[in-house]
């Protein structure tokens, strides 16, 4: 109710569908999917793989991809277990919207090395989470500290696993994102061939 009221469900839902127009992909990995509300926005025919560690959101999912080629996977995505469960299909797309400020740090660089191991070249990964920099007024950043997610970084850490890991990285912040001030990090990486 909370993110449906500051407008981060319509946010997030405007991002990925810009996301999904351009990009031509085969199939979408998306990395801690909860309920898979996603899917919702694919067209017909991308195959989805979901990666959750709730087992309760997984089993509200799997009415929403019942009608399509799909996949849920119970796993931690810092563990490579829903590696060896899937396959990576040619041209992915890969989301993970307010997920990387919940995991610390050595869990982030277990996720972008799977996703590294993953992807094949042209694939990418698209991203969306809280940050703070030198631009953030006090109350955007209050919300982001008092956010439930303790990992908000800034955007050159992110840049630099990302590049660590063989992605090309292009990196923007969306000032004011919700109804309340809230600044986003939008980050679109490509893994290279």
């Amino acid at each position: 109710l909370f993110q449906t009221s500051v407008g981060s469900v319509s946010f997030r839902k405007q991002y990925v569908s810009e996301a999904i127009a351009t990009f031509d992909m085969d199939s979408v990995v998306d990395l801690g999917c909860g309920t898979a509300s996603t899917v919702d926005l694919l067209p017909k025919g991308v195959f989805y793989l979901g990666i959750d560690m709730s087992e309760k959101y997984l089993e509200k999912a799997k009415s929403r991809v019942l009608n399509r080629k799909s996949l849920l996977i119970n796993s931690d995505i810092a563990s490579s277990n829903w590696i060896e469960s899937a396959f990576s299909m040619k041209k992915t797309l890969g989301t993970a919207l307010g997920i990387y400020h919940h995991i610390d740090d050595d869990q982030l660089k277990k996720t972008i090395a799977n996703l590294a191991k993953f992807l094949n070249p042209g694939s990418q990964i698209v991203s969306l989470d809280p940050v703070i920099d030198n631009q953030t007024t006090k109350l955007a950043r209050w919300f982001a500290q008092n956010d439930r997610g303790k990992y908000v970084r800034d955007p050159e850490e992110y840049e630099y696993l990302y590049k660590e890991f063989g992605f090309n990285v292009r990196i923007k912040i969306l000032r004011n994102a919700f109804r309340i001030p809230y600044d986003l990090l939008l980050i679109n990486a490509t893994k290279e061939g």
